[in-house]
């Protein structure tokens, strides 16, 4: 058997991308070239690596034994590189963030880790949901989320606490009550991150518990939208007091009082299966030094 580091790296492509297009693409390379390398590394291990549905490659039980494998021999790989290469720092490492992370903690994070070391990860934003199959598949080497995590292949750390806080138009009529009740809020609109984001997740099962048939009237995937609507007065919403600490939002929102509070924590996670390079731990550790500043 004479498996390479290029079919191993086309492998994790495929499996990342889904076609062999897209991956060839991805490698500056031909979509032939990738189909032969793909059929030589299925030949040596004799076995199938991915289900084909028309032009679509789902990655099978198989290929998901490798993917870990593979991951890791390239991050060392690359590693072998840096040690031996220029000395221009170079973060290869990929970092997830769920939306209000990426939006409102992650710059601050990115800029103490810079000044320490004087480069920086690739960062990816997505919701909850798009960023727990990208673990999943390896797309990126650990993810900051929030709220808390259950899932068998992650290894989790509980990181940063936040607190959600019930969010009105400064000229709203309850914008002037010193404490509100649940049945009062009710009564409102409410607009929310969408389905499958840590947001709309805890909305869902905490202070919707308080309220009688909430009515969400707007669903949207980005937060400044939503907020401009909540300007407006098109509604309430529930997101993190980390967004209202932003220059631009002071003075136009106010923050109401149901009698309760409603805190959670920010998890940090990664694949269990993922090596954790030099590069990956000192990240962790980062992360880790940095929630207790």
């Amino acid at each position: 058997m004479n498996v390479t580091f290029k079919q191993l790296s086309i492998f994790v492509s495929i499996a990342r991308y889904g076609t062999l297009t897209q991956a060839a693409e991805a490698l500056f390379m031909t979509k032939g070239a990738v189909s032969q390398a793909l059929a030589e590394l299925e030949n040596q291990l004799g076995v199938r690596l991915f289900d084909r549905q028309r032009a679509r490659l789902h990655i099978n039980h198989e290929g998901r034994k490798l993917l870990p494998v593979a991951d890791e021999l390239l991050a060392r790989l690359s590693g072998i590189e840096q040690l031996f290469g220029d000395r221009v720092p170079e973060m290869r490492l990929q970092v997830g963030c769920t939306r209000t992370i990426g939006s409102y903690v992650l710059p601050d994070m990115l800029q103490a880790f810079d000044r320490e070391n004087g480069c920086l990860p690739g960062v990816v934003i997505g919701n909850s949901q798009e960023i727990g199959n990208m673990i999943h598949r390896f797309d990126i080497d650990m993810a900051l989320v929030e709220g808390a995590v259950s899932d068998p292949y992650l290894v989790c750390e509980s990181w940063v606490e936040d607190e959600m806080v019930i969010v009105a138009g400064r000229h709203h009529p309850l914008a002037r009550e010193k404490s509100v009740t649940f049945g009062r809020l009710s009564r409102e609109r409410w607009l929310l991150r969408e389905p499958g984001s840590s947001s709309r997740a805890f909305f869902d099962n905490q202070l919707a518990l308080y309220l009688d048939n909430p009515r969400v009237s707007l669903s949207l995937n980005a937060s400044d939208a939503i907020l401009s609507c909540v300007y407006n007065n098109l509604g309430l919403t529930f997101i993190s007091s980390r967004m209202l600490g932003q220059p631009l939002y002071a003075g136009h929102f106010v923050t109401l009082d149901p009698g309760k509070r409603f805190l959670r924590r920010f998890t940090m996670c990664y694949h269990r299966d993922k090596y954790i390079s030099p590069t990956l731990g000192k990240w962790l550790q980062f992360c880790r030094t940095w929630c207790m500043t």
